[in-house]
């Protein structure tokens, strides 16, 4: 029997930029830079995509 199983990629991270969209394509490259090099694992276990969003640490300024 088949079953389908859903999973998500849930994390967090620091990162500088001048930017919520710049901080989101930084981690975006990374994250697909790390995930793309590894032996096949995301197409194995049917990833579709990698989605994140970005917002202000406590006590940063948004311009």
């Amino acid at each position: 029997m088949k079953y389908k199983v859903e999973w998500v990629i849930n994390g967090e991270v620091a990162v500088e930029a001048d930017s919520k969209e710049q901080a989101e394509q930084l981690v975006e490259q990374l994250l697909v830079g790390t995930l793309t090099d590894a032996d096949r694992w995301p197409a194995d276990l049917g990833a579709q995509g990698i989605q994140g969003a970005a917002t202000a640490l406590e006590g940063e300024l948004v311009a």
